[in-house]
């Protein structure tokens, strides 16, 4: 699984990230490591502090990561947020890439119906889906139970279509402040500009995405 983070320092042989946990996590740079923008070659001088990466690699002993690859995206590019992000987790890390919606679901419960759950995404569209049997809960370290999530929660669902229904096959609760951390990443599919709260006149559940979700 990779690593996501913003660099918060550039040294000769090593960059140093913040996670979304506000963890600091250094990053050996070798001659083997690639560079890529966009999912084009690109050199260690084309990254600065302040850039969100995507690391490929082996995380070490001590929780310093060796890349294999290190990754940036445009932020509203077409391989930007909204095709996809990382949640780096107390428990793991959880990658996503494909289309909101499809491949994952991610924002605020706004309502419950077990094993149902009702949430509001970044792009301010509302969507429901079922757990079943094998979908894994889980709340920081610990496996959970519907009983332990709450209205208000932010929860990343990660599955796969069938029969045109979103089937998660894991849904991670999010802290407030990793929530918040990914919000000021820009790492939230549709990017910055649309996490931006609703109209004050507008209903959330009868609200339009700005670009159809085909």
């Amino acid at each position: 699984m990779p690593l996501f983070g913003k660099i918060t320092a550039v040294h000769d042989k090593t960059l140093e990230l913040s996670n979304l946990n506000g963890e600091t996590v250094t990053v050996k740079i070798t001659d083997k490591t690639e560079f890529r923008k966009d999912r084009q070659p690109a050199k260690r001088s084309d990254f600065k502090v302040g850039d969100v990466v995507v690391v490929r690699g082996e995380e070490n002993a001590d929780h310093s990561w060796t890349a294999q690859i290190v990754g940036a995206r445009s932020m509203n590019g077409p391989n930007g947020p909204a095709g996809g992000f990382v949640v780096k987790g107390q428990n793991g890390t959880y990658g996503s890439a494909g289309t909101l919606g499809k491949d994952f679901v991610t924002g605020e419960i706004k309502s419950i119906d077990a094993p149902k759950l009702t949430v509001l995404r970044p792009d301010n569209v509302t969507q429901t889906f079922e757990l079943n049997e094998d979908t894994s809960l889980r709340k920081g370290r610990e496996s959970v139970t519907m009983a332990d999530i709450q209205v208000g929660d932010h929860v990343f669902a990660r599955g796969a279509l069938q029969n045109d229904a979103f089937v998660p096959k894991m849904v991670v609760v999010i802290g407030p402040e990793q929530w918040k951390r990914m919000q000021e990443m820009g790492g939230q599919p549709g990017g910055p500009r649309r996490l931006t709260a609703p109209s004050p006149n507008a209903d959330p559940q009868t609200q339009k995405s700005p670009e159809p979700q085909h």
